[in-house]
């Protein structure tokens, strides 16, 4: 693993991109005073003092009793161990903060009012998209319609939608899919398609949901930018007229649609 890898991991789980950089060189060198760690880091004196600050109040790092300090990394496996106890401790707290807002919310947020009956959110992040999707799936009751396409089908089953999509099918739920099969996905849709009614639309770019035919998520835009999508943004709402449109829109793509055992058997070598 890269230098920059290993920092990136530790920011990950917490620690500010100082405090993993000391991290990591402090534990390459082993014992070092913060002038030899700002030296080997590439970090100013002043953030290096900073950052072996942090670490040392939240116990990642020891010191010596020497003058000058001398700073040594605590064990890796350690230092995950004390990360994951500070990541209980919050869990802990935040579900006493939202049992003490739950109990006081009603007498606060004039919860006796009507919600309006047509609502719309716009989702930002892909994260925050493909968890509001898994959620969207598991909820349906009925049916679930998708427009999508490849790397949405490969990012739906990284985060957990096909576990929920099989689930609500055996409830009862109807899932139906639109996609373009072509050579380069037609291992994945074939996988698909064992499961899920898929069918072949070519070349197409769409990419919506429907719950129920009485709520959307669509995709508004599109970021193949960044690994982590941070501009993706999507948009929820249970409009009647949007609705409608991109259900209409759906059965016509489904009607003209080719059967995925159909247009994979046309991929196939003869």
């Amino acid at each position: 693993m890269k230098l920059t890898e290993a920092t990136e991991a530790l920011e990950r789980v917490g620690l500010g991109r100082y405090e993993a950089l000391v991290f990591v060189n402090l534990s390459r060198a082993g014992a070092a005073t913060a002038r030899e760690v700002a030296r080997v880091s590439g970090v100013n004196r002043v953030q290096t003092y900073r950052a072996l600050g942090g670490l040392e109040a939240r116990g990642l790092v020891e010191v010596t009793l020497d003058r000058p300090r001398r700073y040594a990394a605590r064990a890796l496996n350690d230092v995950f161990d004390m990360i994951a106890e500070e990541k209980r401790s919050e869990l802990e707290k935040m579900d006493e903060v939202r049992k003490t807002l739950l109990e006081a919310w009603p007498r606060m947020s004039g919860h006796t009012r009507d919600r309006p009956s047509v609502r719309l959110q716009v989702i930002k992040g892909r994260g925050q998209i493909y968890r509001t999707i898994r959620e969207f799936v598991a909820g349906a009751k009925e049916e679930v319609l998708a427009f999508t396409t490849t790397k949405g089908l490969q990012r739906s089953y990284r985060a957990g939608i096909n576990e929920a999509l099989l689930a609500s099918m055996s409830r009862g739920v109807k899932p139906r899919l639109v996609t373009d099969i072509n050579e380069s996905n037609a291992a994945l849709m074939d996988r698909v398609a064992a499961n899920v009614p898929l069918r072949h639309v070519e070349r197409q770019r769409a990419r919506f949901i429907i719950a129920d035919r009485m709520s959307i998520l669509a995709f508004l835009i599109q970021d193949e930018r960044t690994i982590r999508g941070d501009g993706e943004t999507a948009l929820w709402t249970n409009s009647p007229d949007f609705v409608k449109a991109h259900l209409e829109f759906f059965e016509k793509a489904w009607g003209a649609g080719i059967p995925a055992v159909e247009r994979l058997q046309q991929l196939r070598p003869h």
